[in-house]
């Protein structure tokens, strides 16, 4: 029982680490894409950042739990400020490809063409704070 027991303690302990370094990657991943031209992008969105505007794109995803709390707060505000862009990655995928999204929530700040912040999980209060106030 107490070899069997062991086994499973490591097979669980080794399956947490293997989600912990999938986290860790994910953030470096989108870390690196922070001062990279932004591709050429489709719809009203690559329309606005090709002319150089600044924007804060929020994907999510309808199975993503911490999204059921973003996306009512940020359509608001998307309402309220042209700047700030949703992307539901279930429907537009090819623009979510195309920033390297890899996981929901992601908000991704795009200025003069260039990616200026990449966050994975909750946006900074800062950056909500600056989309608010504009």
């Amino acid at each position: 029982m107490g070899t069997l027991l062991t086994v499973v303690v490591a097979i669980v302990g080794g399956l947490f680490a293997v989600m912990a370094l999938m986290q860790v990657l994910v953030r470096l991943r989108a870390k690196a894409q922070t001062g990279k031209p932004v591709p050429s992008l489709p719809g009203p969105l690559g329309k606005h950042v090709s002319k150089g505007r600044r924007a804060l794109v929020y994907f999510h995803s309808p199975g993503c739990a911490a999204c059921r709390t973003f996306t009512p707060q940020l359509q608001e505000l998307s309402r309220k400020n042209p700047m700030v862009h949703l992307v539901d990655v279930s429907r537009d995928l090819e623009t979510a490809q195309a920033l390297k999204v890899m996981a929901t929530p992601s908000f991704v700040e795009i200025d003069e063409g260039k990616v200026t912040g990449f966050h994975v999980g909750p946006a900074p209060a800062e950056v909500m704070a600056r989309y608010a106030a504009t």
